[in-house]
């Protein structure tokens, strides 16, 4: 049991070694010394704020670079393309050449035996004039010996009274026939070109029917003929034409050529896109771009194009002609480019039309089967800012 008379006196003595406190003062003394802090800490988190502040505004100026001056992109100078010249005929340039019979059956206004060429061409006064339109080197009977090859018609164009492939052995300064190797007369409506394959043995692209578009645009096949016991023969490639040759069929899309502005002037990019539905590769094509004078290729999409050597540098026209890869069979390809402008390429106000800028498509060679081009001119639709 606690001692109450015990707990009294302990209490009592305590209570006189405490002395007065004044509460008051030392609340005011509190208060004064948690102001000052206040204020203390206010004041640097101010300064905080403002140098932060300061700091990221002279950051920001720092980071800032000077806007560069407004550039106009300089355009492409391109190859000109080399002027159409006369194919070298060699030794068909000029000279004396037996030529055999164009055929099985004889054609009257065609030349054949002893003539003299001049310049590709024997002249004749009464029958149609012999040409030689190309011709290639092989040994094609292995005798060691190099031997000339020659594509000669009688005439030319659709009137023309015969085609046909030739062996020639050069005999002094004569060209004497070694043997006919194929002609119009053996089933064909035309024939345009000549390969030299392996083993003296030459190929010929021949054709079904005769088109003043070109080979291409008909049915045609590679034969491959060699001489063999005594004459040439047939030994490689198809013997007849399907009644449902294979095509490849094609179409191209041009994309709108949107120009923007760019520095004084202004830039623009296309694509050029080529879709083959067919069931024919198409190896090589030619791009003919037809565009107002103001537009000029710019950037580094330019490979394989040239200028046109007959183009005019005072046309209000800009010609450029570009050799690109075609596509396979059922698929596309998309070829980019990139212009310059040195002021609106058309007034807003002006028509546009197919008079000054469209694409041009044609089939290069080598062929390898008819191609059949939906449009060759396509216009190429021209946004401006």
């Amino acid at each position: 049991m606690i001692d109450l008379d015990l707990l009294r006196r302990e209490l009592s003595e305590t209570a006189t070694e405490v002395g007065t406190v004044d509460l008051r003062e030392r609340a005011l003394a509190t208060s004064h010394h948690i102001r000052i802090r206040r204020t203390a800490a206010t004041t640097v988190a101010g300064l905080a704020v403002v140098a932060l502040a300061l700091g990221t505004a002279v950051a920001i100026r720092d980071d800032r670079s000077p806007v560069p001056p407004a550039v106009t992109p300089s355009p492409t100078l391109l190859p000109t393309e080399p002027p159409d010249s006369q194919p070298d005929l060699g030794p068909f340039e000029s000279g004396t050449i037996t030529v055999p019979s164009w055929g099985s059956v004889p054609i009257a206004d065609c030349s054949a035996g002893r003539m003299t060429l001049r310049n590709g061409q024997e002249p004749d006064d009464v029958h149609r004039p012999v040409n030689i339109r190309s011709y290639v080197v092989v040994d094609v009977d292995q005798d060691g010996t190099e031997d000339y090859v020659a594509h000669m018609t009688c005439g030319e164009g659709p009137e023309a009274g015969g085609s046909q492939v030739v062996a020639f052995r050069l005999d002094g300064k004569e060209l004497r026939p070694i043997g006919r190797i194929v002609g119009t007369q053996d089933g064909f409506g035309m024939m345009d070109y000549l390969e030299v394959r392996d083993g003296g043995r030459v190929a010929v692209l021949v054709a079904k029917e005769y088109t003043d578009g070109g080979e291409d645009g008909v049915p045609n096949q590679w034969r491959t003929y060699a001489w063999r016991q005594g004459k040439f023969q047939q030994v490689d490639g198809p013997t007849t034409f399907p009644a449902k040759p294979p095509a490849a069929r094609l179409s191209i899309v041009p994309s709108t050529l949107a120009f923007r502005p760019a520095g004084k002037g202004f830039s623009g990019q296309m694509t050029v896109t080529i879709r083959n539905d067919g069931d024919i590769d198409v190896a090589r094509l030619g791009l003919k771009l037809i565009l107002p004078g103001q537009v000029q290729p710019a950037g580094g999409d330019w490979a394989g194009c040239t200028v046109p050597a007959e183009s005019d540098p005072d046309d209000d026209a800009t010609v450029l002609v570009c050799a690109v890869a075609g596509p396979r069979a059922r698929s596309q390809v998309s070829i980019p480019y990139t212009f310059v402008a040195t002021e609106k390429p058309i007034p807003v106000e002006d028509e546009i039309g197919m008079s000054n800028h469209y694409v041009q498509t044609s089939q290069l060679p080598p062929f390898n089967g008819q191609v059949l081009i939906n449009d060759f001119d396509v216009e190429i639709p021209i946004s401006l800012p």
